[in-house]
């Protein structure tokens, strides 16, 4: 009788400290950072930082171009910018940009072949010289941006709906791209193994393209991290993505942490969309950022370590729609996207900015 009452405590504490596990986890907000451009101007980036600490953003996503070009300030420029994010709480987010992603299969001549072993080797070095002057500061590295949307049907078109398998990610250009990401991501095998640390590797896809994910690990690209892209419009339910899967379930089935590290309304890339303060087109857009952290920070399938917003400032210089995502038009005029991710980053927001977020119903779901 006492060792069946003993065994039923035990069954009970047991199931009360996985459901406190489970809790813990469920409730962990994710970090909310941006994303914006690298600059060897420190007084632009300490501009850039004083308004995300000023706002709450902690994490700050960034292009760091492997490439010959860059050689004479990268590591330099990159080195003022983590003392910048070290002094204003901000970790920085590295998305690694190779030579291969502007059509340089020989690295500048390093590799003339340019062949499979030229990509491993371009990928390897350039990753490695970079990860090792920062594998102190810096964590995570991303294994290049949206390589999956380069893959195309018969129409040219990339696999929207589609790409949930490897095979479709079986053709030459992929198989170029895995020879670039196996040698990044065997540059950071060697860096943790001589030096005892972990860094991670974080590999990205977009729409339904698991497949991609699928298709590098396959080729031996090893990651810790999935990185996910995610632009919708007002309506959108990931619980409900695509109307055929729930898009949390999906990603948790990688037993990966995820970081969303681009996101933003889908009706900027409107033609009609106004860029303005008000506006059909703006407001819903404003409803869908707040729709969307609203699902990303209360979903309890997948661990999301950070949703970045893209991105802080316009670009106008960009043209089209992709001069319009910023949380900003410039350093002095805010939109209301700032508002909003400042409100769920616990940022300062003041009595009228917070009017602002309150009175369009922020941060229930919109309709």
């Amino acid at each position: 009788m006492r060792k069946s009452i003993l065994s039923s405590l035990l069954a009970c504490l047991v199931f009360v400290l996985g459901s406190v596990g489970m809790a813990h986890v469920a409730e962990a907000k994710p970090a909310i950072g941006t994303v914006g451009p690298a600059s060897r101007d420190e007084a632009v980036i300490k501009s850039y930082f004083d308004l995300m600490q000023y706002r709450g953003l902690k994490r700050y996503r960034f292009n760091a171009n492997l490439t010959a070009d860059t050689d004479p300030y990268r590591v330099g420029m990159v080195q003022m910018m983590q003392r910048q994010a070290r002094s204003h709480g901000i970790v920085l987010r590295p998305l690694l940009i190779f030579p291969f992603a502007f059509g340089d299969r020989t690295d500048y001549g390093k590799y003339p072949k340019g062949d499979a072993n030229a990509l491993y080797r371009q990928g390897y070095d350039r990753t490695y010289a970079f990860a090792n002057a920062f594998k102190y500061e810096i964590t995570d590295y991303e294994l290049g941006n949206e390589l999956n949307v380069l893959v195309k049907n018969s129409s040219g078109q990339s696999l929207w709906g589609k790409g949930w398998t490897a095979a479709e990610f079986n053709t030459p250009l992929m198989n170029d791209w895995a020879m670039v990401l196996k040698g990044a991501s065997d540059a950071i095998d060697k860096i943790n193994a001589d030096n005892g640390l972990k860094l991670r590797r974080t590999l990205n896809t977009t729409s339904t393209h698991f497949g991609f994910l699928d298709f590098m690990a396959s080729k031996g690209v090893r990651y810790e991290v999935i990185s996910y892209h995610y632009y919708e419009r007002l309506g959108t339910n990931p619980h409900n993505y695509w109307g055929t899967f729930n898009l949390f379930q999906k990603l948790a089935t990688y037993k990966r942490p995820v970081q969303f590290n681009e996101v933003n309304c889908g009706e900027i890339y409107d033609p009609l969309y106004q860029n303005t303060w008000s506006g059909t087109l703006v407001e819903n857009c404003n409803k869908s950022l707040n729709n969307t952290l609203n699902y990303l920070t209360n979903q309890t399938y997948v661990t999301i370590e950070d949703i970045d917003i893209y991105e802080l400032l316009d670009r106008p210089e960009k043209g089209g729609f992709e001069a319009k995502f910023g949380m900003h038009y410039d350093m002095r005029a805010w939109k209301m996207g700032m508002l909003t991710a400042a409100y769920y980053a616990g940022g300062i927001l003041s009595e009228t900015e917070r009017g602002y977020v309150s009175r369009r119903g922020f941060p229930a779901i919109q309709k």
